[in-house]
């Protein structure tokens, strides 16, 4: 994935720009998804970097603005070109159980006659069932791909407790119990967090 960095000059655009990025799945380097407004008000922050699935903020003015981006009009113009092809992102397993009721001569009624798929479809928990339907009624602007594997680090602390590595507002290294607030990110960018004192685990 290539590096994208947009200029935005209101919050609304601010928040534009993220809902995009969040509908890909992609998070803050922190592993949340969030407005973070305190960003853009307080700390004058008006460029958003995202790079390899990590979003970051670049401040405005000084030595931090950015010398390669693009202007948020020109982001969401090429937004709405390639919205043509509606991509949605789901699990291998789902992937596969889709593309097995896309197969079948009738692939709705493949999906609830218990002969064929329904049993699968409904042990298995589908954030957009409706594009589903879509795509198996033949929907040809609708995609499925499988989304990237995120991962976190974790370790046990002195007194047993198993607690994850996380990142503070301010962007240094802390730690939590709770793992949904956990650090997550691809493989090759955890691997660079790694030490002896953390393993490494999928992220649900």
């Amino acid at each position: 994935m290539t590096e994208t960095v947009v200029h935005v000059t209101t919050l609304e655009q601010w928040k534009s720009v993220l809902d995009v990025w969040f509908k890909h799945g992609h998070r803050w380097l922190s592993g949340k998804t969030g407005y973070y407004e305190i960003y853009f008000t307080q700390d004058n922050s008006r460029y958003l970097d995202l790079d390899r699935g990590l979003i970051t903020r670049c401040y405005s003015g000084s030595n931090q603005t950015p010398t390669h981006f693009i202007e948020y009009s020109d982001f969401m113009a090429q937004q709405k070109e390639d919205n043509k092809m509606a991509t949605y992102y789901v699990t291998q397993e789902q992937l596969d159980l889709i593309e097995s009721a896309k197969g079948l001569n009738y692939p709705l009624t493949g999906i609830t006659a218990p002969e064929n798929l329904q049993k699968e479809f409904d042990k298995t928990h589908f954030d957009n069932e409706k594009e589903i339907l879509r795509y198996l009624g033949g929907d040809e602007t609708i995609e499925f791909k499988v989304k990237e594997q995120l991962y976190r680090l974790w370790r046990v602390d002195n007194v047993g407790d198993r607690v994850y590595m996380n990142f503070t507002s301010s962007g240094n290294p802390d730690w939590t119990m709770n793992k949904d607030v956990a650090f997550t990110a691809p493989l090759e960018e955890i691997k660079k967090w790694k030490t002896p004192a953390w393993d490494i685990e999928k992220a649900d």
